[in-house]
């Protein structure tokens, strides 16, 4: 079991009403900007496109590259604005040695879309532990938010489902803890310590209400999972799906790196939930209580 949430832990740190959609317009090319948010650069790369944005949130450890076989193709079918960025210590972007807070992730993150003028008319997709940060997002933010996806995304009740987050961010501390850390290494352990911390924070922010909501889960696990485990992980985006009033997908053939796995079903289903936004914010939700049923 300890080997198997050691795993996990190293994984999981997880048509607009009446409008038909517009023609696919040809990609021009990524723009790649360096953004100063509070005297720290960050990366973001861009795909232009129309007014509305479609923002993807990696996992832990993942950058703005993971997103590459997505990216391009969403820009393709939706005409949206496509951004996936690197978070401090990952990809292009420097690290912090400051206590990792959520609060403060999500801080710089709305800081840099401000700069860039990308802050509003947002679709939300969340791979793994992004799934907290598009959830804490559009918690701060609901009027800026349309639509959103989890990618076999972190839950707070999956999370406690696995084995419970001290248990998975003891795993990673103890992978990262190192003399001479890298920069990676460092931003990993930043974010580990602060696990336990970022769970409970996410208990008092639930899922928003009032907006196209779809819950990608993959459809394999790793060899030898206890079947607790697996079933404790997806509790979480049943009730995900059950509070929101969302869309279930189930990525059949795909681990949990579904996006890189199986492109096409994250494809389809961000652009599913993107034509399905009807130009309303997002509602906040009551911790516990089912989102009232959308009117059309």
């Amino acid at each position: 079991m300890n080997r198997v949430l050691s795993m996990v832990a190293a994984s999981v740190l997880v048509l607009a009403a009446g409008c038909a959609a517009p023609p696919k317009p040809e990609v021009v090319g990524i723009v790649d900007r360096m953004v100063d948010v509070r005297g720290v650069a960050m990366h973001f790369r861009v795909y232009p496109g129309g007014p509305r944005t479609i923002l993807l949130e990696s996992g832990s450890g993942l950058g703005a590259d993971t997103w590459k076989d997505v990216a391009p193709r969403l820009a393709q079918a939706t005409g949206a604005t496509i951004i996936a960025y690197d978070r401090a210590g990952m990809g292009s972007s420097p690290g912090l040695s400051t206590q990792y807070d959520v609060h403060e992730e999500i801080g710089r993150l709305h800081a840099g879309l401000y700069a860039l003028g990308r802050d509003h008319h947002l679709t939300l997709v969340g791979h793994s532990y992004g799934g907290y940060l598009i959830q804490l997002y559009a918690n701060l933010y609901p009027g800026d938010v349309e639509a959103m996806v989890y990618v076999d995304a972190n839950t707070v009740t999956g999370i406690d489902g696995i084995g419970g987050a001290a248990k998975l961010a003891e795993g990673r501390i103890k992978a990262n803890d190192v003399p001479d850390p890298t920069p990676y290494q460092q931003s990993n352990l930043r974010l580990s310590r602060g696990l336990v911390r970022t769970q409970e924070t996410m208990r008092a922010y639930p899922p928003v209400c009032g907006i196209p909501v779809s819950v990608i889960t993959a459809g394999k696990v790793w060899p030898g999972t206890a079947e607790s485990v697996v079933e404790g992980w997806r509790s979480g985006h049943r009730e995900l799906v059950a509070l929101t009033g969302g869309t279930a997908v189930l990525a059949a053939g795909a681990g949990h790196m579904v996006h890189t796995d199986k492109p096409d079903i994250v494809v389809s289903t961000v652009t599913d939930a993107f034509w399905a936004a009807r130009d309303r914010p997002a509602q906040l939700g009551i911790p516990g209580k089912v989102c009232e049923k959308q009117s059309r």
